[in-house]
Parts: structure tokens; sequence; C-alpha cells
């Protein structure tokens, strides 16, 4: 099969008889597709088995949005929950409400997860109280709504990257000794659509959550010894407060009006955690996406730019 698939990169490489490329891709289309199936049947049988009950599970970005709803569903299942956000009056009565949902213990942190030190304070803080971590949940994140030539201060695209990029790989770089202590441990990366695909307005995002991409599949690939899970979800448009947080001077709104709730978008990424699932695309369009980026690169292309730009509102006068 290694050898099949080395001769058809090759053939499409140097363009020699495409109608045999394009038999060669029909042929071997079914025969991998079924290898794939057995290899992720295989995957879930050994990341199956794990509850929510009881675990310490650590979300960032607590406070709203995905953050917030994701906070209510892990509650709802009996475990002891980390919230970490910069804004403490939300994180309050976020913490409130989960322990009225059936949290068996609620504790809130005032985290800014571009300052390293903050999150050592955190880790150390979990190690001496619950000295494991079985779950850690990286949503913090901020977007921009503006094109390159739009921004007026490069130290935008910095910022994104800062929370979004580093923000994310600091935090799992810290907590990794704890979730070595649990069993079949969860890593759960709240990425977004705009991770698999360029996204006009949004460079900076786009290039932020790319890397989450390139990071973690490399971390999964490291931990799979550990029995250490690693999922990364890419949720489309989600109907959240974002269009309040975006960067730039005059930020273009998205419309997220035909998108999921949180509560929904955070119902698939917890069933997806407990399955240990590497991947969770939410709507058929991304799904789609992720098959054509690669035989497909042009029309893929041209499909994402016609979607991304319907989403992007006129700026607000």
């Amino acid at each position: 099969m290694i050898v099949f698939l080395m001769i058809l990169s090759f053939l499409s490489v140097v363009y020699i008889n495409e109608s045999i490329v394009f038999f060669c891709f029909i042929v071997g289309f079914p025969i991998l597709y079924i290898i794939n199936l057995y290899m992720k049947f295989i995957y879930h049988q050994s990341a199956r088995q794990w509850s929510p009950k009881e675990k310490v599970v650590i979300i960032t970005g607590a406070s709203s949005g995905i953050g917030e709803s994701l906070a209510y569903q892990f509650s709802r299942h009996g475990c002891i929950l980390v919230l970490c956000a910069r804004r403490e009056a939300l994180l309050a009565e976020v913490s409130k409400n989960c322990k009225l949902q059936g949290a068996k213990d609620v504790i809130t942190v005032k985290v800014d997860v571009t300052k390293e030190s903050e999150i050592t304070t955190l880790i150390q803080q979990i190690e001496k109280e619950y000295n494991r971590i079985d779950c850690l949940i990286l949503n913090a994140g901020i977007s921009m709504g503006e094109r390159l030539d739009e921004i007026n201060d490069f130290n935008l695209i910095r910022k994104l990257m800062e929370v979004n990029y580093f923000g994310s790989t600091n935090f799992v770089y810290q907590a990794l000794p704890l979730l070595k202590r649990s069993p079949k441990s969860r890593i759960v990366v709240v990425s977004s659509a705009a991770g698999l695909v360029g996204a006009p307005l949004r460079t900076g995002y786009s290039g932020s959550k790319f890397a989450l991409r390139g990071f973690f599949t490399a971390l999964a690939c490291e931990l799979s010894d550990n029995d250490i899970y690693v999922t990364i979800a890419y949720p489309g448009p989600v109907r959240t407060q974002i269009n309040k947080a975006r960067l730039g001077k005059d930020p273009h709104e998205l419309d997220t009006s035909g998108g999921i709730t949180p509560e929904k978008c955070a119902q698939i990424i917890y069933e997806a955690t407990l399955n240990g699932d590497m991947e969770v695309m939410f709507e058929t369009l991304g799904r789609a996406v992720r098959i054509m980026e690669g035989p497909f690169l042009y029309l893929n292309y041209w499909l994402v730019n016609k979607v991304q730009r319907s989403l992007n509102k006129n700026k607000r006068k």
C-alpha cells in the first residue's frame, strides 16, 4: 500500500497521464477508506472507557461563549472544574451555575494565558490540591475582522499569536506532568474552521489556528505512548458575542446568525472528548473542505473564499 501511494504521488507530481492517476485514485480510495475505518476502530477502543465523573477538568476562556457552555456540559456529569479567564465577575457567575448543575467542585482562577507566571501559579495550585489533571480544554482565544492592509499596527497579529497559539501551547507544556499522572487523560483544543482554510479578514486569526493544528497534531503523536488523547475541534460560525471582542480599529462584523448555539457546540465537543476523537468537524461543508483541500486545491480555494466572504458584513457605520 505504501508503494502504491508513492507511485501515485510521483505520477501526480510529474503530470504523467492524468487518466492513469485518476484510475489509481478510484481503485485505491476504497481500500484506503476501509483501512482507515479499521485504524479508527482500534484507536477508539483504546481511548474509550473514560468518564468525566470526579475528573479534574480545566477550561480556559470559561467566562462566556463556548467555554461557559463547556463548563455547564461537564458540570452535569459530576466533574471537578477549574475555570480560567480574565473576567473574574463573569467567572464567579459561571461557577455558581456549575455548582447548581452538579459539579462536584468548582475553582475559579483569574488567568491571562499570555502571562506565563499566572499559568505556572495555577498549575502549582492544582498539583497541591489534586496532584493530577484529567482533562485540559484550551478554549481561550481572540479574533480580528480586518484586511491585513487595513490594520494600523502589526502588533495586532502578534497579540493573536500570543493568546491563541502561545497561550495554548505554553499552558499544555506546563500541564503535561500532571496530565501524565492520569490514565487516558484528555487534551482538547478549540480551534476554528479558519484553522483549516484561510479566512478573509482574519489572516492573523487563521495563522494562529493553523499553527495550533500543526503543534497539537505533532504532540498527539508524541503522547501516544503516554495514553493521552488529543482532540482538535474546528467549529464554524457559533452564535457567541465574538463581534464585541474582535481586534482592529474598525472590524467587520461576522454574521453568525446561521451558526450553531454555544450549547450545541459544547455538546459536540463533550462527546468527542469522551470518544477521544482526533478531530471534530461541525458542518457538512467543513468535512467537505477537509477532504477537498488536497486533491482539489483550486476548487477548494474558490468555495472557501466565496463562503467566507458571505459571512463578513459591511463595516459598522
